[in-house]
């Protein structure tokens, strides 16, 4: 008998509180502060309720891979808490159209675009296209996540677009540094279910070159910003943000010299409060 808990493991909930935070993180700093409470309540409830579904969908769509892979093995529908499968994929169509009506009802309609495109790119993109036939998948799967900064920036303002697209631009150069250091810790994983991750396709030492050149290039996207900013704000943000790129990239760096997946750990780990430390220092140095 699956409990409540087996469900809400559907939707991968430790995913969507940077979900969270990059889309109201995009709505501050449109705002210059505080945006409207409807605002944030919209944006709240409809991108929790999007990002949960469409990764309940992905659990469905993607059985058959968690059952082969050590890390997914014992979730709820490989392991079969959860009978019948489809349970999750009505769980998720659920949410999703819940998220996209609350959408409509509450924030502009370029924000509920957007909601609707993260859950399109995510779900029929990455997880239906690209994941098990490029190496390049969560590259081009990373709009996903850019999505919800554009939500949030459009929920807001339809002003600025350069700094939407900038903030964007951030989240899909970041993605890939992120997740290919956790493809180098689950490479046999992912190798046993015949997915294409760059490790799998290279293996950990040449990969660790491509995360960091990647993160040489997320570098200058993440200082991109301070040219919207003055001032305090302006100083703040260009030494704080460039203090966690040199540690972002020392952590690659390490990789590189000696990639075990204990490095490679630790440059996973480190990259995920990276991109929530960043629209932090963002949002402060807007507001300031």
């Amino acid at each position: 008998m699956p409990s409540i808990s087996d469900y809400v493991a559907l939707t991968k909930p430790k995913i969507i509180p940077l979900l969270l935070m990059v889309a109201l993180g995009a709505a501050v700093i449109a705002a210059r502060g505080l945006p409207r409470l409807e605002t944030l309540g919209g944006l709240l409830v409809a991108g929790t309720a999007a990002s949960a579904g469409s990764l309940a969908v992905n659990s469905y769509l993607e059985v058959g891979i968690d059952s082969v892979m050590r890390r997914t093995k014992n979730r709820p529908l490989p392991s079969k808490r959860i009978v019948p499968a489809s349970h999750a994929l009505l769980l998720g169509l659920g949410l999703i159209a819940v998220g996209l009506f609350t959408s409509v009802l509450a924030l502009d309609p370029l924000a509920t675009l957007f909601i609707a495109m993260g859950a399109v790119v995510y779900i029929l993109l990455y997880t239906l296209v690209l994941k098990s036939r490029t190496s390049w998948n969560i590259v081009l799967g990373g709009f996903a996540g850019s999505c919800a900064s554009l939500a949030g920036w459009y929920a807001v303002t339809g002003q600025e677009a350069a700094v939407a697209w900038t903030l964007a631009a951030l989240v899909f150069v970041w993605t890939p540094s992120h997740f290919w250091s956790l493809a180098v810790v689950t490479e046999q994983d992912y190798s046993a279910a015949g997915i294409p991750m760059l490790p799998s396709v290279l293996g950990p030492a040449r990969s660790s070159k491509y995360i960091v050149a990647n993160t040489l290039l997320l570098i200058p996207v993440s200082l991109l910003f301070a040219a919207y900013l003055s001032g305090t704000g302006l100083w703040s943000y260009l030494l704080i943000v460039g203090a966690f790129d040199g540690l972002l990239l020392w952590t690659n760096i390490r990789l590189l010299r000696s990639p075990t997946k204990e490095n490679a750990w630790l440059a996973f780990k480190f990259s995920s409060p990276y991109l929530a430390l960043v629209f932090l220092v963002a949002m402060a140095a807007t507001v300031v």
